[in-house]
């Protein structure tokens, strides 16, 4: 069962995204709840770190939201291809706003413990993994499908703004005000973000007896994945998914204070602008593909991206110098998202409509399932005496030769529009 593209008539015009109400509801409950969770994530660690003390137990914390979401994620694409995608991002989004105004309650009483805060993560894990399948499965309903690398490139752009602005905005707050305030603002930021979906007005499925039983959600399980699985277009995206998680995201994340540290002997303030330069080329490379709203040869797209970054990475772990080192891993944060915008709109311009809730989810689960694995992995392999930077280097090798392989293999994907 391979995926099947549905087409409009080449004549007809898309209307500009940012002229569509349902497109501008969408950004801003995006908006939003980008910045509202980039606060709350923010205030939480640092309230942790700075007021409880407790550095170690910081962990448990990331545990807890990170492992719900990958368990559940699924389970959340099988509920958002059965019920309304928008109903199901609000009920999250004020599920969310309750939990942290639970918190405020939580911090006048001043009776908080570290295990407040593994609770209220682990809520929040589960109703994200709820969350995101409904999300990127809404879009392709409210747009023109010739609009989605446009439309996936300013959610992109609004989402990785958030993660950079959101921490200073908190850590101001909190610095002029206090952590009651800011987990209020969270509070409100995410009941905007619930009102802005509920007013997104798209057609109501029907909700029968059958959907809502247990059996019929694992059969709707087992069905998703075996669409993928027949599908080689879509299990080339999911490997590649799989390969970058795997072997570039953990030795990054992991490995870069170390790099700051004993490759170019830096500090905490060298550490924030390698993160920053990231994070700034993530945003870069957004901008770009919104401009371009590549339609054409999306495939060959994705597959030169992650050779470019697998080529930055590599370029990057032999570096000694802090400006070299910043050109390097903000030229690798922009293929970043010239591999992720492309892969969504594909996504959502190729897979069945009733599908896409489950696809999106399993492209989650492949990209954040891995994450843990790929720190366990590099934790290990530093453990045996191996330097970060040949650990850097062998992951940009394995991810370079695979691409090569997917273009020499895979033509169906390099040819896809």
């Amino acid at each position: 069962m391979e995926a099947v593209v549905e087409t409009r008539p080449q004549g007809e015009l898309s209307p500009a995204i940012w002229k569509n109400r349902n497109f501008l509801l969408l950004w801003i409950a995006g908006l939003c709840s980008s910045f509202g969770l980039s606060i709350f994530m923010f205030s939480q660690s640092w309230y942790v770190v700075e007021v409880m003390n407790l550095q170690a137990s910081l962990g448990l914390v990331f545990i807890a939201s990170s492992i719900p979401r990958v368990l559940f994620m699924i389970l959340g694409g099988a509920v958002a291809d059965r019920f309304n995608k928008n109903v199901i991002m609000f009920l999250s989004d004020i599920l969310r706003a309750l939990v942290a105004l639970a918190l405020v309650v939580w911090l006048l009483l001043g009776d908080v413990t570290i295990w407040s805060f593994v609770m209220f993560a682990l809520v929040f894990g589960i109703l994200d993994a709820f969350f995101w399948p409904a999300n990127g499965g809404l879009l392709p309903s409210l747009i023109d499908k010739r609009q989605l690398t446009r439309a996936n490139s300013v959610i992109q752009m609004t989402s990785q703004s958030s993660f950079i602005v959101g921490p200073m905005l908190a850590g101001a707050i909190i610095a002029l005000g206090s952590y009651v305030l800011s987990f209020s603002i969270t509070a409100v930021l995410l009941v905007i973000a619930s009102i802005a979906i509920l007013l997104i007005r798209i057609e109501k499925k029907e909700e029968t007896s059958d959907y809502k039983s247990l059996s019929n959600l694992l059969f709707s399980i087992k069905e998703g994945i075996s669409y993928v699985k027949q599908s080689v277009f879509l299990c080339s995206l999911l490997l590649f998914a799989v390969f970058i998680n795997l072997f570039m995201v953990g030795p990054l994340q992991m490995g870069l204070p170390l790099f700051v540290k004993n490759v170019i002997g830096g500090n905490s303030l060298d550490f924030s602008y390698l993160e920053g330069s990231f994070a700034g080329g993530m945003l870069a490379g957004s901008f770009l593909v919104g401009i371009l709203n590549i339609r054409k040869k999306r495939g060959l797209v994705v597959i030169f991206a992650v050779l470019g970054s697998g080529l930055f990475f590599a370029l990057f772990s032999f570096t000694e110098v802090l400006w070299k080192s910043l050109v390097l891993i903000a030229l690798l944060g922009s293929t970043f998202s010239v591999i992720n915008i492309p892969i969504i709109a594909a996504i959502q311009s190729v897979v069945k409509q009733e599908m896409i809730g489950r696809v999106m989810s399993l492209l989650s689960m492949a990209s954040l399932g891995l994450v843990p694995v790929s720190f366990a992995i590099t934790s290990g392999v530093l453990s045996f005496g191996v330097d970060i930077t040949s650990i850097m280097l062998t992951g940009a090798s394995l991810i370079i030769v695979f691409a090569i392989l997917v273009f020499m293999k895979v033509p169906g994907l390099r040819n896809f529009d």
